[in-house]
């Protein structure tokens, strides 16, 4: 099972965290599972940024993101190339 680990974040986990979710869970979904409450405007529709996240390690074992996805970040804040 894919190991998530999770930087301190002041507002959404000041400890940080390191938690497990089945291979296919999105982050967003494995987060709010862990009582880790991110932003997801949209309710995880897929029509909005609120709930991107930045991959410091194990990019590469992400699947690639889709084009609908890639159109989304385009108008993402904060957007990193991770």
């Amino acid at each position: 099972m894919p190991i998530i680990k999770i930087l301190p974040h002041a507002e959404y986990c000041p400890q940080g965290a390191e938690l497990s979710a089945p291979a296919g869970t999105s982050i967003c979904e494995a987060l709010l599972e862990h009582h880790i409450n991110i932003e997801h405007a949209c309710e995880m529709s897929c029509a909005c940024t609120t709930c991107h996240v930045i991959v410091r390690e194990g990019f590469e074992s992400l699947a690639p993101s889709e084009e609908d996805e890639d159109d989304l970040l385009d108008q993402a804040w904060g957007l990193q190339p991770n």
